[in-house]
């Protein structure tokens, strides 16, 4: 492509949309990668009876102080 030839108003738009359609993906593969690594986390330490997913908020109606 010459420097004076400037790329189609259709092929602008078709790579826009890829760089945000990529980008979208991304954010949903580390949202969805975190929440996965969270909850097996939240697993673990239940099962061995460290469950620090309250230590912030307090004890509940159910929870002994």
């Amino acid at each position: 492509m010459s420097p004076n030839e400037k790329p189609s108003a259709h092929r602008l738009g078709k790579a826009g949309a890829f760089v945000v359609g990529t980008i979208i993906a991304i954010f949903i593969i580390i949202f969805v990668g975190r929440n996965l690594w969270h909850g097996e986390e939240l697993e673990q330490d239940q099962a061995v009876g460290n469950n620090v997913a309250t230590e912030h908020t307090g004890p509940s109606y159910n929870q002994r102080p």
